[in-house]
């Protein structure tokens, strides 16, 4: 697991491919989180800075889209379909298994 310090150093690197708009935030915070697998509280406010829009605009991003993960994931993600389709297969035993 990489420090505060490290996670703003890497960050700041990612910026050389922009400019620093307001509408690059969502190509910044892909290219961050392809860096480290989520989007690392520290790194969404470096980008606040760099792309001038405020805080709550980054942390309102990351949580509406989601593609965005906010906390770090497991290297191997399990879906469980839960639709109607789903549900009428046994999908709930499926979930109860997996949990």
């Amino acid at each position: 697991m990489i420090d505060a310090i490290e996670t703003k150093t890497e960050t700041r690197k990612l910026f050389a491919r922009f400019k620093g708009h307001a509408d690059e935030l969502i190509p910044i915070l892909q290219a961050v989180q392809e860096r480290f697998g989520y989007l690392p509280e520290i790194a969404m406010i470096e980008v606040s800075k760099f792309a001038k829009v405020p805080e709550s605009s980054v942390f309102g991003v990351s949580t509406f889209y989601a593609l965005f993960k906010t906390n770090p994931v497991g290297k191997h993600t399990v879906k469980v379909c839960r639709g109607t389709a789903c549900h009428v297969r046994g999908s709930l035993k499926i979930l109860e298994e997996i949990e």
